[in-house]
């Protein structure tokens, strides 16, 4: 099922800029759910889920958050920061309706989420994190920074592919198709031919400019009321099962899905993935 490519202007700090957003199912349908990438990922990494949601009557869209995708790259690096990308998926739910919305937010998407979530009179009826809560481990961070803003050159898609893999090979399981399909995401040509990541570098300055540590969100946790699911790679270096077991006791008191063998982030592209959240949300 292909998706639509839809597109606005989100006003922020040096003025207005694209957010483009992927849309699948029927535009008018009475359940929408907003799908949120990683730091480095697009709106194409919910492919698979949204096809499954869309064949059962939902709504999906999934947005390329800005610098990432077809969005369009900020001018100044100090824009890419959460108040930016709240703002945007503000605006982005206004311009679906305006009305209550569900949640899929993989990582960063999933820290997004939380501080909507926590606001007054939040529009998320049902929030599902993947593989991040209202505590990262400085251990995650370390090995993100150790790889997030650099811009490569690559001569060939199979050199792309191998820099790629090393760094989201526990991302979960794939088949080899979709395996390659999530690479073919992460990618972009450059007008010279050679193949890049498919995000701005200019992104990844908070990494460089401070050394990882511990980020502390748990004042946002007892402010969620709605349901929560939150998918943790048993292996995961960014979400811990202290975090996962103290998210479920607390506050909102999540429902926790664990994926053996499988670190940060699940790419949610198993039939065990797709079934356990849509059970979820449709609960």
């Amino acid at each position: 099922m292909a998706p639509r490519s839809r597109s606005f202007q989100s006003l922020g700090p040096e003025g207005f800029h694209k957010i483009h957003y992927w849309e699948w199912g029927p535009a008018d349908s009475e359940r929408t759910v907003i799908c949120v990438h990683g730091l480095t990922r697009n709106g194409r990494d919910f492919d698979d889920l949204a096809a499954v949601l869309a064949g059962r009557g939902w709504r999906v869209v999934a947005p390329d958050i800005v610098g990432r995708g077809r969005s369009d790259w900020l001018l100044g690096e100090r824009g890419y920061d959460f108040p930016t990308y709240i703002s945007d998926m503000s605006q982005l739910i206004a311009r679906l309706g305006g009305k209550d919305v569900y949640w899929v937010g993989t990582s960063m998407g999933g820290i997004i989420s939380q501080f909507i979530a926590a606001g007054r009179n939040a529009p998320i009826k049902r929030l599902v994190l993947n593989d991040i809560g209202p505590f990262l481990d400085q251990a995650g961070l370390a090995r993100i920074k150790g790889y997030v803003g650099g811009d490569p050159s690559y001569a060939s898609f199979d050199e792309a592919k191998a820099a790629v893999d090393k760094v989201t090979g526990k991302f979960g399981p794939m088949d080899a198709d979709e395996r390659r399909r999530f690479v073919e995401v992460s990618l972009r040509t450059r007008a010279n031919g050679a193949i890049t990541m498919n995000y701005d570098p200019k992104l990844a300055w908070s990494f460089k400019a401070n050394e990882p540590v511990d980020v502390d969100l748990w004042f946002l946790w007892p402010a969620i009321q709605c349901p929560v699911l939150v998918l943790r790679g048993a292996e995961s270096d960014l979400l811990s099962a202290a975090t996962a077991a103290r998210m479920r006791t607390e506050g909102p008191k999540a429902e926790e899905y664990v994926l053996a063998g499988v670190g940060h982030a699940p790419a949610l592209m198993s039939q065990g993935e797709i079934d356990r959240i849509t059970t979820f949300l449709e609960g």
